[in-house]
């Protein structure tokens, strides 16, 4: 049995599913700044839906990126990082790549590997740690657990309040 590639497997809900992927940011409540999505590094220059969540000291910011022609190798990772990017320049203190249907937890679950274990697809910090094993054409490969449990360090105890 073959797996499925992550260009078949990742989508957004734009209406109705679409393939795509969710590009989230934590921040501490009201230490964000205005981000415009960097809809030049993608093929088509997709259009996003944009959407917050918050709780008394944090709010996630996420953007759905519907893909239609999906960039791949270098093109895919320069455009995962510069998204990521986009998320940190505006205040989040970590940002990274989910989609609909994969695990998702608002704190004081975020990052919790019993609660999102396999959610992760790539990441940034406010410090600049990056990566992205992600690839449009093989199998999903998320974030281990151990590294999960590393991103709820980098979050700056947000994760931790409700």
């Amino acid at each position: 049995m073959t797996a499925i590639r992550a260009r078949d497997a990742l989508v957004v809900v734009d209406g109705d599913e679409v393939p795509g992927i969710t590009i989230y940011g934590l921040a501490g409540r009201g230490r964000r700044q205005a981000a415009a999505f960097p809809r030049q590094v993608w093929i088509g220059e997709p259009g996003v839906d944009a959407f917050l969540l918050r709780g008394d000291a944090w709010e996630i910011l996420s953007w759905d990126v519907p893909i239609i022609v999906w960039p791949t190798g270098e093109y895919f990772t320069a455009a995962v990082r510069d998204s990521l990017a986009a998320r940190i320049g505006a205040g989040c203190s970590v940002a990274w790549v989910g989609a609909e249907g994969l695990p998702f937890c608002d704190p004081p679950e975020l990052f919790n590997p019993t609660c999102m274990s396999g959610g992760v697809l790539a990441w940034m910090t406010a410090g600049g740690q990056f990566e992205c094993a992600l690839d449009p054409d093989r199998p999903l490969s998320p974030a281990s657990d151990r590294l999960l449990s590393s991103l709820r360090q980098y979050a700056q105890g947000l994760a931790d309040v409700t």
